[in-house]
């Protein structure tokens, strides 16, 4: 049986992951801190945490992480988006035509949100020029789901914001139902350029239509209200070890560093 190897940061998320884990049959080891005992480097291992842990642990544990490229969202054709998205860097997002949605493309170094000028981003005496960075039309999401993918189907989904706030004003003002079918579609049409494992985050724009939001990798991704049994059928995909690793996914690997210590 699979080992459920979680962060010792708990949360919400991960306390319905492993309670589903056990009652699975599956072991769970929670860390302790960030020094993982070497045994586990043995063992059938599933992660679940933050990416900064998966960096610390993961070369020593032979992690096999998952995640879409920081690109691929400014890739998708233009009908699946519905905006102007560009992936770029920090140093020319300065220059682009405010206001302006910008957000570092693979870690939260500084704020995802609508700048107004270039001014406001972090300037080159803090993050360098070269940070990559996805840079958006500002538009109004009306309602916005989260989907967890394996091998082109959608597993489990959950509304998670309306109207951008991270909040529900009863489920019956969400159609989740046409959110998994335009993921669907998305998938049907796109679904070679991601990860076979991997979250897709699609919603509403006002005055548009059904786009994608985002994609993240599934093993640092909250749940919302994704059951957990279908989280855990994506998870092993998405972050199992480089000896159970698909020979299809390799290029979706996480690049790893060397941390000694």
């Amino acid at each position: 049986m699979p080992v459920l190897l979680l962060s010792p940061r708990f949360s919400s998320d991960s306390i319905a992951l492993a309670t589903e884990a056990s009652r699975l049959s599956w072991r769970v080891h929670r860390l302790h801190d960030r020094r993982p005992p070497a045994r586990l480097a043995e063992e059938d291992l599933v992660f679940y945490g933050e990416s900064l842990l998966a960096d610390t642990i993961g070369k020593a544990l032979g992690l096999a992480l998952l995640e879409p490229a920081a690109d691929s969202l400014s890739l998708l054709p233009a009908e699946l988006v519905l905006r102007d998205v560009r992936f770029t860097s920090l140093g020319a997002a300065r220059g682009e035509r405010f206001p302006r949605f910008v957000k570092p493309a693979d870690e939260k170094q500084f704020r995802a949100s609508v700048y107004h000028s270039g001014a406001e981003l972090p300037g080159s005496e803090v993050l360098e020029d070269s940070l990559p960075v996805l840079t958006a039309e500002p538009v109004r999401w009306l309602d916005e789901y989260r989907c967890f993918v394996l091998e082109g189907r959608v597993v489990t989904a959950s509304p998670y914001a309306w109207k951008g706030e991270r909040e529900e004003p009863s489920l019956a003002a969400f159609d989740l139902e046409a959110a998994k079918a335009f993921a669907a579609e998305v998938l049907a049409r796109a679904g070679d350029s991601f990860p076979s494992a991997v979250v897709l985050d699609v919603g509403r724009i006002e005055g548009r239509g059904w786009a994608v939001v985002e994609l993240n990798p599934a093993w640092s991704s909250g749940l919302y209200a994704c059951d957990a049994a279908g989280v855990l059928r994506v998870l092993p995909r998405a972050s199992g070890t480089s000896r159970t690793v698909a020979s299809g996914d390799a290029r979706w690997l996480r690049p790893l560093p060397d941390i000694e210590g």
